[in-house]
């Protein structure tokens, strides 16, 4: 199972790599990043391995796949050890395009005339994307309030 939290960078970066991506943002010109506040994690909630790789997949086409998404607006993805690092705010426009392409698949879905076991199949794996897109859209916006990262755990 994946898991979606909420949490300090300190939990996945070491000092160095903090010091690295704090120094590459401020070169691309982003913000500077909000001081933890809060050593508390807070479970956004878990996924199915399957389903975190093909929401990611999604997300990858449009450059907004990463681990770690901070509560700050930078365009592109920062790669830090074997982590990408995005903004939560580009998360948040890309998931509204996300939206409206799992809803688009929904009809088609309803519309075509499947054998029963399919059309059952692909009705729960519909749910299954839409609750992944719930629940990253639910961990960015908590991150831009909360001003922590979001971790995705695999």
């Amino acid at each position: 199972m994946a898991e979606i939290e909420i949490g300090p960078l300190t939990d996945r970066l070491g000092d160095d790599e903090i010091a690295e991506l704090k120094a590459r943002m401020d070169r691309m010109g982003a913000p500077k990043l909000p001081e933890d506040s809060d050593d508390e994690v807070a479970s956004v909630g878990d996924l199915d391995d399957d389903v975190l790789t093909e929401f990611l997949d999604r997300l990858d086409g449009n450059d907004a796949a990463a681990e770690i998404y901070l509560p700050v607006e930078f365009d592109g993805a920062i790669e830090i050890g074997d982590l990408r690092v995005g903004s939560a705010q580009f998360l948040l426009d890309v998931l509204e395009e996300l939206k409206d392409e799992l809803v688009a698949e929904d009809d088609e879905d309803e519309d075509e005339d499947d054998d029963d076991d399919e059309d059952e199949d692909q009705q729960i794996h519909g749910r299954e994307l839409k609750r992944a897109w719930k629940l990253f859209f639910d961990g960015a916006t908590a991150a831009v309030l909360r001003k922590l990262p979001l971790h995705i755990r695999a």
